[in-house]
Protein backbone atom coordinates (compact mmCIF):
# COMPACT_ATOMS: atom_id res chain seq x y z
CA UNK A 1 0.00 0.00 0.00
CA UNK A 2 2.78 2.43 0.90
CA UNK A 3 4.69 1.65 -2.27
CA UNK A 4 1.61 2.21 -4.40
CA UNK A 5 0.83 5.50 -2.66
CA UNK A 6 4.37 6.77 -3.18
CA UNK A 7 4.35 5.93 -6.89
CA UNK A 8 0.97 7.60 -7.44
CA UNK A 9 2.08 10.70 -5.49
CA UNK A 10 5.25 10.98 -7.58
CA UNK A 11 3.31 10.70 -10.85
CA UNK A 12 0.83 13.36 -9.76
CA UNK A 13 3.62 15.66 -8.55
CA UNK A 14 5.54 15.38 -11.82
CA UNK A 15 2.44 16.22 -13.83
CA UNK A 16 1.48 19.11 -11.54
CA UNK A 17 4.93 20.73 -11.80
CA UNK A 18 4.99 20.25 -15.56
CA UNK A 19 1.51 21.67 -15.95
CA UNK A 20 2.34 24.78 -13.93
CA UNK A 21 5.59 25.34 -15.83
CA UNK A 22 3.69 24.98 -19.05
CA UNK A 23 1.24 27.72 -18.20
CA UNK A 24 1.35 30.48 -20.75
CA UNK A 25 2.46 33.95 -19.74
CA UNK A 26 0.93 37.25 -20.61
CA UNK A 27 2.33 40.77 -20.46
CA UNK A 28 0.91 44.16 -19.58
CA UNK A 29 2.29 46.98 -21.71
CA UNK A 30 2.76 50.22 -19.76
CA UNK A 31 4.00 53.22 -21.78
CA UNK A 32 5.19 56.43 -20.15
CA UNK A 33 5.33 59.51 -22.41
CA UNK A 34 8.18 61.51 -20.94
CA UNK A 35 8.46 65.34 -21.19
CA UNK A 36 11.70 65.13 -23.22
CA UNK A 37 9.86 63.40 -26.10
CA UNK A 38 10.93 59.87 -25.25
CA UNK A 39 8.75 56.87 -24.50
CA UNK A 40 9.54 54.46 -21.66
CA UNK A 41 7.79 51.11 -22.01
CA UNK A 42 7.49 48.35 -19.43
CA UNK A 43 6.45 44.82 -20.41
CA UNK A 44 5.27 43.37 -17.11
CA UNK A 45 5.21 39.57 -17.28
CA UNK A 46 2.76 37.31 -15.45
CA UNK A 47 1.81 33.63 -15.45
CA UNK A 48 -1.81 32.84 -16.23
CA UNK A 49 -2.32 31.43 -12.75
CA UNK A 50 -1.10 34.60 -11.03
CA UNK A 51 -3.12 37.83 -11.39
CA UNK A 52 -1.48 41.20 -11.90
CA UNK A 53 -0.77 43.61 -9.10
CA UNK A 54 -0.10 47.34 -9.08
CA UNK A 55 -1.53 48.21 -5.67
CA UNK A 56 1.60 47.11 -3.80
CA UNK A 57 4.38 48.98 -5.58
CA UNK A 58 4.53 46.72 -8.64
CA UNK A 59 6.07 49.36 -10.88
CA UNK A 60 7.88 51.12 -8.08
CA UNK A 61 9.86 47.93 -7.51
CA UNK A 62 11.41 48.42 -10.94
CA UNK A 63 13.61 51.17 -9.55
CA UNK A 64 16.69 49.63 -11.17
CA UNK A 65 15.86 51.82 -14.16
CA UNK A 66 18.48 54.49 -13.45
CA UNK A 67 21.14 51.98 -12.47
CA UNK A 68 20.60 49.99 -15.67
CA UNK A 69 20.47 53.07 -17.89
CA UNK A 70 23.57 54.61 -16.29
CA UNK A 71 25.45 51.33 -16.77
CA UNK A 72 24.43 51.21 -20.42
CA UNK A 73 25.55 54.79 -21.11
CA UNK A 74 28.91 54.14 -19.46
CA UNK A 75 29.59 51.14 -21.68
CA UNK A 76 28.18 52.86 -24.76
CA UNK A 77 30.70 55.67 -24.27
CA UNK A 78 33.48 53.17 -24.96
CA UNK A 79 32.09 52.62 -28.46
CA UNK A 80 32.68 56.25 -29.37
CA UNK A 81 29.30 56.64 -31.05
CA UNK A 82 28.04 60.04 -29.96
CA UNK A 83 25.60 61.18 -32.65
CA UNK A 84 22.57 59.04 -33.38
CA UNK A 85 20.34 61.67 -34.94
CA UNK A 86 21.56 60.98 -38.46
CA UNK A 87 21.70 57.22 -37.98
CA UNK A 88 19.10 54.86 -39.35
CA UNK A 89 16.65 53.61 -36.72
CA UNK A 90 18.52 51.20 -34.43
CA UNK A 91 17.47 48.41 -32.11
CA UNK A 92 19.92 48.23 -29.21
CA UNK A 93 19.73 45.29 -26.81
CA UNK A 94 21.57 45.49 -23.50
CA UNK A 95 21.82 42.17 -21.64
CA UNK A 96 24.08 43.50 -18.91
CA UNK A 97 27.12 41.65 -20.24
CA UNK A 98 26.96 42.62 -23.90
CA UNK A 99 25.34 45.13 -26.25
CA UNK A 100 23.76 44.02 -29.51
CA UNK A 101 23.09 46.59 -32.24
CA UNK A 102 20.95 46.04 -35.32
CA UNK A 103 19.00 48.17 -37.76
CA UNK A 104 15.36 48.53 -36.87
CA UNK A 105 12.52 48.38 -39.34
CA UNK A 106 10.71 51.51 -38.25
CA UNK A 107 6.95 51.37 -38.49
CA UNK A 108 5.12 54.39 -37.16
CA UNK A 109 1.96 53.22 -35.45
CA UNK A 110 -0.68 55.83 -34.72
CA UNK A 111 -3.54 54.66 -32.50
CA UNK A 112 -6.98 56.24 -32.43
CA UNK A 113 -8.81 54.69 -29.47
CA UNK A 114 -12.54 54.26 -29.96
CA UNK A 115 -14.91 56.77 -28.36
CA UNK A 116 -12.08 59.21 -27.59
CA UNK A 117 -10.37 62.12 -29.27
CA UNK A 118 -6.90 60.80 -28.46
CA UNK A 119 -4.03 60.15 -30.82
CA UNK A 120 -1.41 57.81 -29.38
CA UNK A 121 2.00 57.27 -30.91
CA UNK A 122 5.40 56.15 -29.66
CA UNK A 123 7.97 58.94 -29.68
CA UNK A 124 11.57 58.12 -30.64
CA UNK A 125 13.00 56.26 -33.65
CA UNK A 126 15.70 54.26 -31.82
CA UNK A 127 14.72 51.43 -29.51
CA UNK A 128 16.75 50.37 -26.46
CA UNK A 129 15.91 47.16 -24.61
CA UNK A 130 17.15 46.56 -21.07
CA UNK A 131 16.30 43.22 -19.44
CA UNK A 132 15.24 43.38 -15.79
CA UNK A 133 14.22 40.85 -13.16
CA UNK A 134 10.47 40.52 -13.80
CA UNK A 135 9.98 42.85 -16.75
CA UNK A 136 11.50 44.07 -19.98
CA UNK A 137 12.26 47.77 -20.27
CA UNK A 138 12.22 49.59 -23.60
CA UNK A 139 13.23 53.19 -24.21
CA UNK A 140 12.37 54.92 -27.49
CA UNK A 141 14.60 57.92 -28.18
CA UNK A 142 16.25 60.04 -30.88
CA UNK A 143 19.51 61.14 -29.23
CA UNK A 144 21.87 60.10 -26.44
CA UNK A 145 21.19 63.41 -24.71
CA UNK A 146 17.60 62.31 -24.20
CA UNK A 147 18.78 59.17 -22.39
CA UNK A 148 21.00 61.28 -20.12
CA UNK A 149 18.05 63.57 -19.39
CA UNK A 150 16.03 60.59 -18.15
CA UNK A 151 18.53 60.23 -15.31
CA UNK A 152 17.43 63.62 -13.98
CA UNK A 153 13.81 62.62 -13.48
CA UNK A 154 12.49 61.31 -10.18
CA UNK A 155 11.84 57.80 -11.53
CA UNK A 156 10.79 56.42 -8.16
CA UNK A 157 8.10 59.09 -7.82
CA UNK A 158 6.95 58.52 -11.40
CA UNK A 159 6.62 54.76 -10.96
CA UNK A 160 4.87 55.14 -7.61
CA UNK A 161 2.33 57.52 -9.16
CA UNK A 162 1.88 55.11 -12.07
CA UNK A 163 1.08 52.30 -9.62
CA UNK A 164 -1.64 54.45 -8.08
CA UNK A 165 -3.12 55.29 -11.48
CA UNK A 166 -3.26 51.60 -12.46
CA UNK A 167 -4.68 50.38 -9.15
CA UNK A 168 -8.29 50.34 -10.36
CA UNK A 169 -7.38 48.31 -13.45
CA UNK A 170 -5.43 45.83 -11.32
CA UNK A 171 -8.51 45.32 -9.16
CA UNK A 172 -10.70 44.33 -12.12
CA UNK A 173 -11.38 40.64 -11.39
CA UNK A 174 -13.19 40.11 -14.68
CA UNK A 175 -10.04 40.93 -16.66
CA UNK A 176 -7.41 39.77 -14.16
CA UNK A 177 -5.75 37.52 -16.78
CA UNK A 178 -6.31 39.75 -19.82
CA UNK A 179 -3.31 41.81 -21.03
CA UNK A 180 -3.55 45.50 -20.17
CA UNK A 181 -2.29 48.33 -22.36
CA UNK A 182 -1.89 51.68 -20.61
CA UNK A 183 -0.53 55.05 -21.69
CA UNK A 184 0.56 57.56 -19.05
CA UNK A 185 1.90 61.08 -19.50
CA UNK A 186 4.64 62.62 -17.33
CA UNK A 187 5.10 66.39 -17.00
CA UNK A 188 8.21 68.39 -16.11
CA UNK A 189 7.41 68.15 -12.40
CA UNK A 190 7.29 64.33 -12.56
CA UNK A 191 3.53 64.26 -12.14
CA UNK A 192 1.77 61.37 -13.86
CA UNK A 193 -1.57 61.36 -15.64
CA UNK A 194 -3.43 58.35 -17.03
CA UNK A 195 -4.03 59.03 -20.71
CA UNK A 196 -5.59 55.78 -21.82
CA UNK A 197 -5.97 52.17 -20.74
CA UNK A 198 -7.60 49.13 -22.28
CA UNK A 199 -7.72 45.38 -21.74
CA UNK A 200 -6.69 43.63 -24.91
CA UNK A 201 -8.12 40.20 -25.59
CA UNK A 202 -5.61 38.63 -27.95
CA UNK A 203 -6.87 36.30 -30.63
CA UNK A 204 -6.10 32.70 -29.96
CA UNK A 205 -3.41 31.38 -32.28
CA UNK A 206 -4.66 27.81 -32.09
CA UNK A 207 -8.34 26.86 -32.25
CA UNK A 208 -9.66 23.96 -30.20
CA UNK A 209 -9.93 20.67 -32.07
CA UNK A 210 -10.71 16.96 -31.76
CA UNK A 211 -7.95 14.40 -32.27
CA UNK A 212 -8.46 10.82 -33.42
CA UNK A 213 -5.61 8.34 -33.66
CA UNK A 214 -4.53 4.71 -33.66
CA UNK A 215 -1.47 3.73 -31.61
CA UNK A 216 0.14 0.28 -31.63
CA UNK A 217 2.39 -0.28 -28.61
CA UNK A 218 4.61 -2.70 -26.76
CA UNK A 219 4.94 -2.92 -22.97
CA UNK A 220 7.07 -4.77 -20.47
CA UNK A 221 5.17 -5.56 -17.26
CA UNK A 222 7.15 -7.29 -14.52
CA UNK A 223 9.42 -8.88 -17.14
CA UNK A 224 6.56 -10.06 -19.39
CA UNK A 225 6.11 -8.61 -22.86
CA UNK A 226 2.67 -7.52 -24.05
CA UNK A 227 1.64 -6.02 -27.36
CA UNK A 228 -1.33 -3.74 -27.76
CA UNK A 229 -3.16 -1.26 -29.93
CA UNK A 230 -5.29 1.65 -28.78
CA UNK A 231 -7.90 3.87 -30.37
CA UNK A 232 -7.49 7.42 -29.08
CA UNK A 233 -9.93 10.32 -28.98
CA UNK A 234 -8.92 13.66 -27.44
CA UNK A 235 -10.14 17.23 -27.14
CA UNK A 236 -7.25 19.72 -27.45
CA UNK A 237 -7.79 23.12 -25.83
CA UNK A 238 -5.85 25.96 -27.51
CA UNK A 239 -2.95 23.56 -28.26
CA UNK A 240 -2.02 23.72 -24.56
CA UNK A 241 -4.15 21.15 -22.75
CA UNK A 242 -5.39 17.78 -23.92
CA UNK A 243 -8.26 15.72 -22.47
CA UNK A 244 -8.39 12.20 -23.83
CA UNK A 245 -10.10 8.84 -23.72
CA UNK A 246 -8.74 5.65 -25.27
CA UNK A 247 -9.67 2.01 -25.70
CA UNK A 248 -6.78 -0.49 -25.77
CA UNK A 249 -6.52 -4.20 -26.45
CA UNK A 250 -3.44 -5.99 -25.04
CA UNK A 251 -2.08 -9.47 -25.80
CA UNK A 252 0.43 -11.28 -23.61
CA UNK A 253 2.65 -13.21 -26.00
CA UNK A 254 5.06 -14.25 -23.24
CA UNK A 255 2.58 -16.96 -22.22
CA UNK A 256 2.37 -19.98 -24.56
CA UNK A 257 -0.03 -22.25 -22.63
CA UNK A 258 -3.02 -19.93 -22.37
CA UNK A 259 -4.42 -16.95 -24.19
CA UNK A 260 -4.14 -13.65 -22.30
CA UNK A 261 -6.10 -10.82 -23.86
CA UNK A 262 -7.17 -7.73 -21.92
CA UNK A 263 -9.14 -4.63 -22.82
CA UNK A 264 -8.59 -1.29 -21.06
CA UNK A 265 -10.47 1.99 -21.00
CA UNK A 266 -8.29 5.00 -20.09
CA UNK A 267 -8.91 8.69 -19.46
CA UNK A 268 -6.06 11.18 -19.48
CA UNK A 269 -5.08 14.83 -19.22
CA UNK A 270 -1.86 16.29 -20.61
CA UNK A 271 -0.02 19.58 -21.06
CA UNK A 272 1.93 20.60 -24.15
CA UNK A 273 5.71 20.37 -24.11
CA UNK A 274 8.72 20.44 -26.41
CA UNK A 275 10.33 17.24 -27.70
CA UNK A 276 13.22 16.30 -29.96
CA UNK A 277 10.80 16.37 -32.86
CA UNK A 278 9.14 19.64 -31.87
CA UNK A 279 5.70 19.46 -30.25
CA UNK A 280 4.56 16.83 -27.73
CA UNK A 281 2.66 16.09 -24.52
CA UNK A 282 3.27 15.08 -20.91
CA UNK A 283 0.46 14.05 -18.61
CA UNK A 284 -1.21 11.44 -16.44
CA UNK A 285 -3.70 8.67 -17.26
CA UNK A 286 -6.07 6.40 -15.33
CA UNK A 287 -7.23 3.09 -16.78
CA UNK A 288 -9.79 0.42 -15.90
CA UNK A 289 -9.80 -3.23 -17.02
CA UNK A 290 -13.17 -3.66 -18.75
CA UNK A 291 -12.65 -7.19 -20.11
CA UNK A 292 -10.00 -9.91 -19.99
CA UNK A 293 -9.30 -13.52 -20.92
CA UNK A 294 -6.62 -15.40 -19.03
CA UNK A 295 -5.21 -14.94 -15.57
CA UNK A 296 -2.54 -12.29 -16.07
CA UNK A 297 -4.62 -9.37 -14.74
CA UNK A 298 -6.85 -11.23 -12.28
CA UNK A 299 -5.77 -9.10 -9.34
CA UNK A 300 -5.06 -5.85 -11.21
CA UNK A 301 -8.16 -3.91 -12.24
CA UNK A 302 -6.72 -0.37 -12.42
CA UNK A 303 -3.62 1.33 -13.79
CA UNK A 304 -2.08 4.77 -13.56
CA UNK A 305 0.43 6.04 -16.10
CA UNK A 306 2.56 9.09 -16.81
CA UNK A 307 2.83 9.30 -20.62
CA UNK A 308 5.33 11.70 -22.14
CA UNK A 309 6.40 12.32 -25.73
CA UNK A 310 10.00 11.67 -26.78
CA UNK A 311 9.25 12.62 -30.39
CA UNK A 312 6.26 13.65 -32.45
CA UNK A 313 5.05 10.06 -32.97
CA UNK A 314 6.50 8.15 -30.01
CA UNK A 315 5.25 8.21 -26.40
CA UNK A 316 6.75 6.47 -23.37
CA UNK A 317 4.58 5.77 -20.33
CA UNK A 318 5.67 4.29 -16.97
CA UNK A 319 2.63 2.52 -15.47
CA UNK A 320 1.55 0.86 -12.23
CA UNK A 321 -1.20 -1.81 -12.15
CA UNK A 322 -3.18 -2.64 -8.99
CA UNK A 323 -6.50 -4.11 -7.79
CA UNK A 324 -7.98 -0.98 -6.26
CA UNK A 325 -6.87 2.30 -4.72
CA UNK A 326 -6.89 1.23 -1.09
CA UNK A 327 -6.10 -2.50 -0.94
CA UNK A 328 -3.11 -4.64 -1.77
CA UNK A 329 -3.18 -7.25 -4.53
CA UNK A 330 -3.55 -10.88 -3.41
CA UNK A 331 0.10 -11.59 -4.11
CA UNK A 332 1.09 -8.41 -2.28
CA UNK A 333 2.78 -6.88 -5.32
CA UNK A 334 1.67 -4.27 -7.81
CA UNK A 335 2.66 -4.70 -11.44
CA UNK A 336 5.08 -2.12 -12.82
CA UNK A 337 5.38 -1.57 -16.55
CA UNK A 338 6.88 0.66 -19.21
CA UNK A 339 4.96 1.17 -22.43
CA UNK A 340 6.21 2.55 -25.76
CA UNK A 341 3.43 3.70 -28.13
CA UNK A 342 3.79 4.57 -31.80
CA UNK A 343 1.22 7.03 -33.12
CA UNK A 344 0.32 6.29 -36.74
CA UNK A 345 -1.37 9.69 -37.22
Amino acid sequence: MLKKTIVIAVLLSVFSVTFVLGQKKYSDTIRLQMPNKTTVEYAMHYRRDKPRRYNDKRLEEQNEFKKSLRSFLKRWEVLGITDLKEKKPLFIKDTGTKIEISERNLTTEVLFPEDTKLVLTIKGKHKLRISQSVSDLYVYFDSLNQLEELLDYDIKKILKSSDEKLFIAASDKKNKRTPLQAWLSVDKNDNVGLTYQKFVQKKRKHPDYLYFGISPNIENINGKWLAGCSIDLAYVLNANTRFGISYEGMYNFSETQETNISEWLDVSVAASTRTMGGFGWIGISLGYLVNHKGGFFDNHKFRIGAPFSISKNITVSPEIYFKDFFKESKDGNEYLGVKVAFHLF
